[in-house]
């Protein structure tokens, strides 16, 4: 019985073995990069082509791209404004809550009255006596029987009077906050019951249409920026906002040595928040711009950027350029003609001038 379990298990084990071997040998092998030797070996090109250098070339279009600066900042509220009582009392209600949008001059919370109305009609009906005492004394002055001193006696109480009517009025008016500003409400500080001082906090409204994003720029780049430009703010959620450049500090920052801008974005549902993280991109000039790997670049004994094309007839042609912004796999270059074929592999081994063989990608 022993026997002819190990045999099972040996006829199992070489079955898998072979299957496995099988799998191995039968995969077909990795197609490998050709490089530009064996590409002209597998071309079989003619003797002529033979004695020229094989460069690999790729055929491209240029097209319009943004030159721009992109800085990293975060949206800002530069409208907001916590609303204090101009008087004293008891909160007998509140209107708003926390998240409400309100416009300016509703209702934010309302004080107790106690005696205000009737001191505003106490007031008033002081005012209406002194302008009667007032008209007495003009008239009678005017008959001889009073002297020009009443009647300025008689004006200085009239216009006391008026003082204290208009105060009384206001500090009824005060018993009811307002919104001084349309917004949103981000915060409150009272409840119905709690007293509040003079100065005390009722409410915080946050206005955030137009919102801000701000950033700062170095000093190299400043001069590039100017007041109303295009730019674009993506925000942490990927989504992208476009706005416009209103305002770059006349001041660095004594540190950093970079210079505040702001970028305004309309906002009229709220949805861009105040504080998040965002990136601006400031859109200095609007160029054609061919989008190239950054091992094609070049630098002359000059130092300047340098890109191989090669013309209608063959011949390598040496191009400055100049980097117009960048990306995770390649350079937007401007300086190019509109239709080209730049060299991407053998650069490095032709000179201007010099006819080339071509691989095309």
């Amino acid at each position: 019985m022993n026997k002819v379990r190990i045999a099972t298990v040996v006829v199992v084990f070489a079955v898998v073995l072979v299957w496995l071997l099988s799998g191995i040998l039968t995969q077909p092998d990795p197609e490998p990069v050709v490089s530009l030797a064996e590409a002209k070996e597998q071309r079989g090109d003619s003797l002529r082509d033979a004695q020229l250098q094989l460069v690999r070339v790729r055929r491209s279009t240029a097209s319009e791209q943004n030159k721009s600066v992109v800085l990293r900042g975060k949206t800002i509220d530069r409208d907001s404004a916590t609303v204090a009582a101009r008087t004293s009392g008891q909160v007998i209600a509140r209107q708003v809550e926390i998240g409400d949008n309100v416009s300016a001059g509703d209702v934010l919370c309302e004080l107790e009255v106690l005696d205000r109305e009737t001191r505003v009609e106490a007031a008033r009906d002081s005012l209406e006596l002194a302008a009667e005492e007032f008209d007495s004394v003009v008239e009678l002055t005017e008959q001889g029987f009073e002297r020009e001193l009443e009647i300025a006696r008689a004006k200085a109480a009239l216009a006391g009077a008026e003082q204290r009517l208009q105060a009384s009025e206001i500090e009824l008016q005060n018993t009811k906050i307002h919104a001084p500003i349309a917004g949103v409400v981000d915060e409150v500080f009272v409840n119905v019951g709690d007293f509040i001082a003079i100065g005390q906090p009722c409410v915080t409204i946050l206005n955030l249409d137009p919102i801000y994003a701000q950033g700062y720029v170095t000093e190299d780049r400043v001069g590039q920026l100017s007041i109303g430009g295009r730019a674009s703010v993506r925000l942490p959620t990927g989504e992208v906002k476009e706005g416009e450049l209103s305002f770059i500090s006349k001041r660095a920052d004594s540190r950093t040595r970079t210079f505040r801008v702001e970028v305004t974005l309309q906002n009229a549902d709220y949805d861009i928040r105040s504080g998040l993280s965002s990136s601006i991109e400031l859109v200095v000039d609007t160029k054609y711009a061919h989008k190239v790997p950054t091992s094609v670049m070049l630098l002359d004994e000059f130092g300047a950027l340098g890109v191989k094309t090669v013309d209608d007839d063959d011949k390598v042609e040496v191009h400055a350029v100049e980097i117009v912004r960048d990306d995770k796999d390649g350079v937007w270059v401007a300086g190019l003609p509109t239709n080209t074929s730049i060299i991407t592999v053998g650069q490095g081994l032709v000179i201007e001038g010099e006819q080339v063989a071509l691989d095309y990608e």
